[in-house]
This record gives C-alpha cells, sequence and structure tokens, in this order.
C-alpha cells in the first residue's frame, strides 16, 4: 500500500498549485449520477445527467492511477449518491491504497451497510444533512432517513472516534429559521460531529437542468440572519467549520472575491467529463475516455479557468470555493478555523439535564402534527 501525503508534501504541491507550477492536486469525483434522494432543488437529475453513461470500474481506477502519478493529493467521491455504486468498496480500497487522501459526500441511507470499508479506507465523510429531525426526510424524499443518518453516525463514531465526520446543512427556505439552526448545533455538540453550514448552490441550477432555486432559495434577509447565528453559536464554542470570513462575507450579501478554487481541484462526471466550473456541465473541457488524464491537464481552457479569468469569477457561494479563495487572497483566518476543529470534538450533552436526541424527535413529531 502506498502512503498517503505528509503535509510537506500536501503544501508544496499546494504551493505548486498555487504559482502555476502545477496542475490542480485534488480530484472531485462524481463515482454515479445515481441517486435515490429525490431533492426538489438537486441540479443533477437523471434527465441531464445519465446514469448510464458512467465510466466503468476499471476506467475509473484508472483515472486514480493517472491523477496519483499526476501529483494529486486526495480524491473527494460523491454523485448522485456514491455509495449506490455497485464497485463503490473496491473503487475506495483502491484509492486508499493508492495513497490518496479520501472523502465522501453522501447522504447517509446507506452507511451501515458500508462500515467496514468505511472505518478503514475513507479519511473523512461528510452527510447531507438539511435539517435536526425527520423534516429532513421529506426535504430529501427518503422517508426514514434522519433516524438512519443519526444511529450510523453514532456506530461510526463507536468504530472509528478519531474520524473525521461533517455534516453538511444547505440553508433553504425549509430549515433557515434560527429555531432550527441552534437545534442542528446542538444535535452536532451531542454526536461528536463537526457542521457546516452552506449557501445553496445556484451556479449549477443556472446550467440547462430544467431546475429553478425560486421554491427553495431563502431571501437574503433570511440568509443574512441564519449566518448571524450560526456566528454566534461558532463564538459560543459549537462544533462548527464555517470560518468567520466566510459567515461575515455570506451575512453581508453575495460574496465578492477572486476565485482560485480551479488551482486546487478538478472536477470530473461520473460519464467522464472534466469539468469547466465557469460551464458547469454544458462546455466540458474534455473527457478522459477519449483524452488521457495527463493531456487534459496541459489543456488551454484549464489553464484559463486556472488564471486570470478564472480569478475574475464570483459566482460560487459554496463554503469551500470561497474559503480557499480567500486563503489563495492571503487571508488565513479560515485555515485557523479549521485548525481548531481538526480533531473531531468529543460527544457531550449541550446542556445539562437535556436530551437534544429527544429534543429533536420531538421536534419532528410536532411538524409532522403541523402538517397533518
Amino acid at each position: 500500500m502506498n502512503k498517503r501525503p505528509n503535509a510537506l508534501t500536501v503544501a508544496r504541491r499546494v504551493v505548486g498549485a498555487r504559482l502555476g507550477w502545477r496542475p490542480p492536486v485534488y480530484l472531485v469525483h462524481a463515482v454515479t449520477a445515481r441517486c435515490n434522494a429525490r431533492c426538489g432543488f438537486c441540479a443533477w437529475k437523471p434527465e441531464f445527467y445519465n446514469p448510464a453513461e458512467q465510466l466503468p470500474t476499471a476506467a475509473i481506477k484508472q483515472l486514480y492511477e493517472d491523477a496519483k502519478r499526476a501529483g494529486f493529493v486526495g480524491v473527494s467521491m460523491w454523485g448522485g449518491e456514491p455509495l449506490l455504486h455497485a464497485d463503490f468498496d473496491e473503487i475506495l480500497s483502491h484509492a486508499s491504497g493508492l495513497g490518496l487522501m479520501t472523502h465522501a459526500v453522501t447522504n447517509g441511507y446507506l452507511l451501515d451497510r458500508k462500515m467496514d470499508v468505511i472505518v478503514p479506507h475513507l479519511d473523512r465523510i461528510c452527510i447531507s444533512l438539511d435539517h435536526p429531525s425527520s423534516v429532513h426526510d421529506g426535504i430529501r424524499g427518503i422517508k426514514g432517513l434522519f433516524d438512519r443518518i443519526v444511529e450510523s453516525t453514532k456506530e461510526l463514531r463507536r468504530r472509528a472516534p478519531n474520524k473525521q465526520i461533517i455534516f453538511v446543512y444547505t440553508l433553504q427556505k425549509a430549515n433557515v429559521a434560527e429555531s432550527a439552526i441552534r437545534e442542528m448545533a446542538e444535535l452536532m455538540a451531542e454526536l461528536g460531529t463537526l457542521v457546516v453550514f452552506n449557501a445553496m448552490r445556484e451556479d449549477a441550477a443556472t446550467a440547462d437542468t430544467g431546475v429553478s432555486l425560486t421554491d427553495y432559495a431563502p431571501s437574503r434577509e433570511q440568509l443574512a440572519n441564519a449566518f448571524a447565528t450560526v456566528s454566534d453559536l461558532k463564538r459560543k464554542g459549537y462544533p462548527i467549520l464555517n470560518s468567520h470570513t466566510y459567515l461575515d462575507m455570506l451575512s453581508a450579501g453575495p460574496p465578492v472575491y477572486r476565485c482560485h478554487w480551479p488551482k486546487f481541484m478538478l472536477p470530473v462526471e461520473a460519464n467522464g467529463d472534466v469539468v469547466d466550473c465557469m460551464h458547469w456541465g454544458t462546455r466540458p473541457i474534455g473527457n478522459i475516455r477519449q483524452t488521457p488524464l495527463a493531456e487534459l491537464l496541459k489543456s488551454k481552457r484549464l489553464r484559463e479557468i486556472t488564471g486570470k479569468e478564472g480569478e475574475r469569477c464570483h459566482d460560487c457561494v459554496s463554503i469551500h470555493r470561497v474559503e480557499i479563495s480567500e486563503v489563495w487572497n492571503g487571508n488565513f483566518e479560515p485555515v485557523w478555523s479549521w485548525l481548531k476543529l481538526r480533531k473531531p470534538p468529543r460527544p457531550s450533552a449541550v446542556s445539562a439535564g437535556s436530551d437534544p436526541i429527544a429534543v429533536h424527535a420531538r421536534t419532528a413529531g410536532e411538524t409532522q402534527l403541523d402538517q397533518g
């Protein structure tokens, strides 16, 4: 098994990418376009990305080998729902065996079935959780999802106490209330996990996907109030990964920054398209089925989006786009925020005599009664 890169190796490759010596250093791979959730705000629907066109497993493994050879330090697996891939176990263990840092983004429904491969081979896991109760089930279109996530998280924390678990809370009309945000922070403290509060991605929905965010996106005022609440909770010591830089920028309005994200991350879709992040889903840089990754990394378009043209863009509101770009521009506050929370928080009761899980269960029941 190859060794994972140490901090010095990662730093050298990141600096090289920043100064133009190297191509991006982290692969963002949609393992599959298949998904068992039915999120109304999702642009990655079967009518836009055909699940049948996904790369065969052998091609995925070759992609990871080529990425490792090109100097990439890690891979983030998402989708669709990556855990739905029939060969997910094989793909993850292969990436880990190559010495790549491994990260997965999942809706959490299949976590209980994948523990045996996740525990030894996945370095970090992000789980989408958009409400601290079974209201989340309705948002994601999967009955019983909230309870499965909570139970699987407890089991994962038991089996791998040092594993970094991050919940991603996408702010929208259904969950932007202050009460929901505060209860979410309490739940994270109880479970011993981190949480990221993220603005809804509008850049993907602007592609020809047929998806409108009108019914889901909160108002500017709601979003500002939500991020102000998150900032207050972070100052009080809740396990919130967002930097104050991101929270302050999103509280003030649409963020304005010089984007450096493409210097660091290279997104590849399930069908092998290498994504032009300024034209997501509409104008790929190329496809690894036809062109080897090593050649695509030398493409003129990749040089453009990792250069001045890409730096002029600031359409994205996702936390990783904004924070990575701010660090690249010399603002290191996000780094201090990450380092303070680099170790998983210990599960603890939020307040004496309270049971946050019971609170969330009660809230879910009350919400269901309200909905009839």
